[in-house]
């Protein structure tokens, strides 16, 4: 519960920072345009709106570290005591450089020395609808979690809801068109016969990438898997785990287990050749269950695995695989002990 409660509250969290993000792209895109649109100020002019170019004289330089950047100092504290400037400026500027200082609406916007020049940077309207999509995509991983939380309210205490790693794939999906789309529309994103194309190519790759993500998270129950027929030579190679540790499964080695020709064995790699395969003492083994992962297991294995509850004579044993695999394996279990 108090998980879940987390859960929705990082969502809400950004999905508020997404909602406040896309509330300052018109003005953050108009003073971006406003800045580009400058010209330099007319003779005797002191408007706000334009150029403004003022010759300086650098006294100090205080470069702080890369993250903080630097400071330069004015002799005379003219025309502005200090400002903060990025690291690079600070090392490049000395005492005594004379600059020539551009001021926009108040602010330096750049600092032009003979050796280096600085320039403000300047917040685009592209960027911040980038921010605001980016919170919003990234609240959908939460998003993602509690739904599955609510598919598998019903579960049996203990099991494990299914990851939610395949809803990745959509919202990255999503992320590679959508982040072009705000960057270069950040105030018309429906306002042309191209972006509104965009969005429909865009939702509906979204859209199939969702269901794609919703089919592969479905809870499977354990015994509705239809297993095929073993080959009928050769061997095959399946993924599965015995989760003891065991004389045919030693510190939990194997990674497949391999059927077909020969015996069924535990083995540590997917094929081909038994090379230090372990024999499976099929006589001893008896099935119990068959069930979803519970608790920790949901660690230990895929959440879409089932697990099988086998006895090994008194000794309780588990062995997980994809359910298909595993209604495999026990078969072919089942026909070597007959």
């Amino acid at each position: 519960m108090r998980s879940r409660v987390g859960q929705l509250a990082v969502c809400a969290l950004l999905l508020v920072c997404a909602g406040a993000a896309a509330w300052f792209v018109p003005a953050v895109t108009a003073e971006e345009r406003a800045w580009h649109a400058a010209r330099p100020c007319a003779s005797g002019a002191r408007g706000n709106d334009c150029l403004r170019t003022l010759p300086a004289v650098i006294e100090r330089t205080d470069p702080r570290s890369p993250k903080q950047g630097g400071r330069l100092y004015f002799a005379g504290g003219r025309p502005t005591p200090r400002m903060w400037v990025s690291y690079d400026a600070a090392e490049a500027f000395e005492a005594g450089d004379r600059v020539r200082l551009t001021v926009w609406r108040g602010q330096v916007m750049k600092v032009a020395g003979a050796r280096y020049v600085w320039h403000e940077h300047v917040a685009t309207g592209g960027s911040q609808a980038v921010v605001a999509a980016l919170c919003a995509l990234a609240a959908g991983w939460p998003g993602a979690r509690l739904l599955l939380r609510a598919r598998g309210r019903r579960l049996p205490e203990g099991e494990a809801p299914p990851s939610a790693l395949p809803f990745l794939v959509p919202l990255l999906g999503t992320a590679v068109w959508l982040l072009p789309l705000c960057y270069r529309h950040p105030v018309s994103l429906f306002g042309s016969a191209a972006t509104l194309a965009w969005w429909a190519v865009g939702a509906l790759v979204s859209v199939a990438l969702s269901g794609w993500a919703w089919r592969a998270t479905r809870i499977r129950t354990p015994g509705r898997s239809t297993a095929p027929e073993l080959p009928a030579d050769g061997e095959v190679f399946l993924p599965a785990r015995f989760l003891e540790h065991t004389d045919y499964n030693p510190h939990g080695f194997g990674t497949h287990i391999v059927l077909g020709a020969g015996e069924p064995a535990v083995t540590p790699h997917a094929g081909p050749g038994r090379f230090a395969a372990k024999r499976i003492p099929v006589g001893r083994l008896t099935v119990r269950a068959v069930r979803r992962p519970r608790g920790e297991e949901g660690d230990l294995v895929p959440r879409s695995w089932h697990i099988a509850e086998l006895d090994d004579v008194g000794t309780p044993v588990r062995l997980a695989a994809a359910p298909g695999d595993l209604a495999r394996i026990l078969r072919a279990l089942s026909a070597v002990r007959v």
